[in-house]
């Protein structure tokens, strides 16, 4: 039988999600996203970490991994692409050119965000705080 989620297991799956913002906010000198929608949801869940957005550049992704390259080789990175096919697979790309050049990307910190987003459904980074605002009582 199945439980129903109700208020103490959200609050519960937003604390794994606060806890994983400290750790970026702690750790990590950018997050790079998709799109400004993106950027919101991660400063409504406390991400005080700066953002980068990737769509929003508009720049094509070998020129926008150079800059980011310039400017935190040597430095963390969190690539918080969309969970949907597409977002992980730009994400992976741009993991690995972002690591090429330098960067070190946080990307355990993707995989367990992208685990408990997943496991509720939610794939895109901008439904976040549908997920947050489950947990309030």
């Amino acid at each position: 039988m199945r439980h129903k989620k109700g208020p103490k297991y959200f609050h519960e799956v937003s604390h794994a999600i606060s806890e994983l913002i400290a750790r970026i906010n702690e750790n990590s000198s950018l997050v790079l996203v998709e799109g400004e929608n993106d950027e919101r949801a991660l400063r409504m869940a406390e991400l005080k970490t700066p953002i980068t957005t990737f769509c929003d550049s508009k720049m094509p992704r070998f020129e926008f991994v150079e800059r980011i390259a310039s400017d935190y080789a040597g430095s963390s990175v969190v690539v918080l692409f969309d969970f949907d096919r597409e977002g992980t697979a730009a994400a992976k790309r741009m993991m690995v050119e972002l690591e090429e050049k330098g960067v070190r990307v946080e990307r355990k910190v993707r995989e367990k965000l992208g685990e408990i987003l997943v496991r509720e459904g939610i794939r895109r980074i901008e439904e976040l705080p549908s997920i947050l605002s489950k947990a309030e009582f």
